[in-house]
């Protein structure tokens, strides 16, 4: 079918390497080329759909209906919401508190018993509140006539729960894909990692899961290396504070990366380049994502460019005297690099001034919360300039310090984004939210 010019588009991207047993194979996935194969970019990742919240744009968002006609759509997978009843019954809801386009406005579900959800009605695609909120029971049912689809299942918390609740919900969750017989096929995405992933590891090392981390704070890569020892597979920022950086930090941890609320073209190649060998992409229009995959609309194999920005006059962000051992960290983004340009930001261009140098000693200088992409140059005798390309830190800080006390003036001069042209990216027929073709956010 015709598929309507781009708007904008928004993808969680993520990322997986194949479990040992059961998620289904790339050799089994539905989203099929047109010479019948699963679609295989150059880098050998696998590109498969999944039905975000069943399709929210399709059929009523996380309903039977939409499950459902996921399942016999014949997409890769399907994501929904796991939440939990007063009386410890799983439904699945996005929201805890009920939206508007529910009955029960403002109700929360942990606080209401399951008879008591089993009332609520939620708005169909016309607005008519007559939808009710299906039970993990149903949704089972929906998998067990499907087995080659994959359950994407996103644990949920509510505002205000404890540090234990996140736990017990987790054991719960597990307990709930064990008697159901979907461990194997089944992928864990939750927000609550910090808290939950312990649990969920006591009971599988196979089951995969995907760390989002959605605090508006600057991300600290810190926090990557929490998912990482927590044994996460994935890490999933929001593509906001998703830099080029980042993104290889994440795979130099052996983590695949895979942002979210990914916006356009551009972003969505962005995540495909740094995808890894299997990459689920998660949409509230799944149809028309995976015909624009099998037509070829949207490319496979982005070629990524970086891309320089020269500042129309350099910005100083340090200047003094620089103590032995001394670690001093100037700031650089939303300074002298726009924070809008966070996204796909690959290192700054710097000229470091030393003053009446030694001649021995060390200059380090690099991103503040990591080593990694760090550079150690030699300093200069006498007064030099030098001009060092250099990655930044989610906190927007670089970190400078030196073997020698020696009088330092840092600029930034410019910075380099990795860049993506349109004829390597997205065609022009993947549309934007509330049009046909939203490719949608956690």
């Amino acid at each position: 079918m015709p598929l309507p010019k781009l708007a904008r588009a928004t993808v969680v991207a993520t990322a997986t390497a194949m479990l040992a047993i059961a998620l289904p194979s790339p050799g089994s996935a539905t989203t099929l080329g047109n010479d019948g194969k699963p679609i295989v970019n150059a880098a050998g990742s696998t590109l498969l759909v999944v039905a975000h919240r069943g399709g929210a744009l399709e059929w009523p968002e996380n309903s039977l209906e939409a499950f459902t006609g996921s399942a016999e759509a014949g997409y890769d997978g399907i994501e929904t919401d796991l939440a939990w009843t007063k009386d410890a019954q799983p439904v699945m809801s996005h929201n805890d508190e009920l939206p508007d386009r529910c009955t029960s406005t403002g109700k929360k579900i942990h606080l209401l018993t399951a008879a008591q959800v089993a009332q609520v009605r939620c708005a169909n695609l016309k607005g008519d509140k007559v939808v009710p909120i299906p039970t993990f029971a149903q949704l089972a049912q929906v998998l067990a006539a499907h087995p080659d689809i994959a359950l994407h299942l996103d644990l949920k918390s509510y505002a205000g729960q404890s540090f234990a609740g996140k736990r017990t919900y987790a054991t719960r969750a597990m307990a709930l894909l064990k008697k159901y017989g979907l461990l194997g096929r089944t992928r864990i995405l939750t927000f609550y990692w910090s808290s939950m992933l312990p649990v969920i590891r006591k009971v599988s090392r196979s089951i995969f899961v995907t760390a989002y981390d959605g605090a508006s704070f600057d991300l600290d890569l810190a926090r990557v290396r929490l998912a990482d020892r927590l044994g996460a597979n994935s890490y999933a920022p929001r593509m906001t504070h998703t830099s080029a950086y980042l993104a290889r930090y994440v795979r130099s941890k052996g983590l695949d990366v895979a942002p979210y609320e990914v916006i356009g073209a551009e972003q969505l190649a962005f995540t495909i380049h740094y995808g890894g060998k299997t990459q689920f992409l998660l949409t509230d229009e799944p149809a028309i994502l995976q015909r624009s995959l099998i037509d070829g609309t949207t490319a496979i194999d982005p070629v990524a460019v970086p891309t320089i920005t020269t500042l129309p006059a350099p910005v100083k962000v340090s200047s003094g005297t620089y103590k032995a051992g001394v670690r001093h960290y100037p700031r650089v983004l939303g300074t002298a690099v726009p924070t809008a340009d966070r996204p796909m930001l690959d290192t700054v261009t710097v000229a470091v001034t030393v003053s009446k140098g030694p001649g021995k000693g060390t200059l380090h200088i690099g991103p503040r919360s990591a080593t990694y992409g760090s550079l150690s140059v030699g300093l200069p005798k006498g007064t030099k300039t030098l001009t060092l390309k250099v990655p930044v830190g989610n906190s927007g800080d670089l970190r400078i310090s030196t073997t020698r006390t020696v009088k330092l003036r840092v600029l930034v001069v410019g910075y380099t984004r990795v860049r993506f042209p349109e004829r390597s990216s997205v065609g022009a027929n993947v549309v934007g939210k509330h049009a046909p073709g939203v490719l949608a956010g956690a």
